[in-house]
């Protein structure tokens, strides 16, 4: 029987994957092991490394995902895949420290789950500026309030646990969630877990994903333990996302009309664009985080999620102008406007722009 599965879920890691696996080929020989690779169908061409490692080694599945996005989704279905007695991922960048996965498996027999801690002997993690370390140990922190369990590093995404209990808990899970570790410790608040400390390091090659992620990750860890997780974690980001937007709507609204006496057709067209500019920024960074758009896609992604909101902007536009034409306040005109155009929007950028 396989001993262990090692689920390395990817996304733009075409450098770094031939680089993981060799290492865990070696590190774990003489275990029985295997590896389970998953990838959302990355545009670097990802996938195809993953297919040639797995035609090289006898041990390694791929699976690429066409039309499915998301980091947690992608971890619980390797989990779901592997044969192994127990499951194990880690992040293919290599800034988790795979050296402690054979400790990992010496002491999992006597435990439910073994989590790699950032934060067991130390407070600080190397090459993190202030304000993203203050950001993700006050996540921490707040998630550890609302565990039963002691664990140091809830947000951690480097574990390994029994294959059996991700089988009963996995209906239970929001895969679009959060962090999978954090879901699987409110699901199951008597678990015996094990911490072991590891240093986080930096990335080889790539871009790193957590950036301003970080933060957003925060706001993630508040909808998930508030009912609205319910409505499903997409929809709620969209949603925070465009309240944000009619914020910034009314302000250049308010100062180009209000207080500038620009014509109001005018005025209503420019703050439509500077809002639906902010809302793509943020909606690729978080909303559509796992299939964010970077470097020279972030313009085609730009003009395509205009292209989506067209319609939108059409409705918006109209019925402002229409109903302030009409003697309507221009601040109730613009935000019935805004209603009507947001739920075409949401529609069109799922379907168009990030084709979720």
């Amino acid at each position: 029987m396989t001993e262990v599965s090692i689920i390395l879920p990817t996304y733009n890691e075409r450098e770094n994957l031939p680089l993981i696996v060799e290492k865990l080929q070696k590190l774990m020989d003489g275990h029985s092991f295997e590896i389970v690779i998953v990838d959302d169908n990355s545009s670097d061409g990802t996938w195809q490394i993953g297919q040639e490692l797995a035609s090289h080694y006898a041990n390694i599945q791929l699976i690429r995902r066409v039309n499915r996005k998301g980091l947690t989704s992608a971890i619980l279905e390797g989990f779901l895949l592997g044969k192994g007695k127990y499951v194990a991922v880690t992040d293919a960048d290599m800034q988790h420290d795979i050296n402690l996965l054979p400790q990992m498996l010496e002491v999992i027999a006597d435990y439910d789950m073994v989590v790699g801690s950032r934060y067991v002997h130390q407070t600080e993690v190397p090459g993190w500026d202030r304000a993203r370390l203050w950001i993700s140990r006050l996540g921490t922190q707040m998630a550890c309030r609302l565990l039963q369990q002691n664990v140091t590093d809830p947000l951690s995404g480097f574990f390994m646990l029994h294959r059996d209990l991700i089988h009963q808990i996995a209906p239970k899970l929001h895969s679009d969630g959060f962090k999978i570790l954090l879901e699987i410790l409110f699901q199951c608040p008597n678990l015996r877990v094990k911490e072991l400390p590891y240093e986080f390091g930096v990335r080889l090659h790539g871009s790193s994903k957590l950036d301003t992620k970080v933060m957003l990750d925060f706001l993630d860890l508040l909808i998930s333990r508030s009912p609205l997780s319910k409505f499903g974690f997409q929809f709620i980001r969209y949603s925070i996302i465009g309240a944000s937007g009619v914020a910034i709507h009314l302000l250049v609204l308010y100062l180009l009309y209000a207080q500038w006496q620009w014509p109001y057709a005018l005025s209503l067209l420019i703050a439509i664009q500077i809002a639906l500019a902010s809302n793509y920024v943020w909606n690729n960074q978080w909303t559509f985080g796992e299939q964010r758009f970077m470097k020279s896609e972030w313009w085609t992604g730009l003009i395509r999620y205009n292209l989506a909101c067209l319609l939108g902007s059409t409705y918006n536009l109209a019925i402002g102008w229409y109903l302030v034409h009409h003697g309507m306040n221009w601040v109730f005109a613009s935000l019935l406007g805004i209603m009507v155009g947001i739920s075409w929007n949401y529609m069109a950028n799922q379907a168009f722009t990030w084709k979720k």
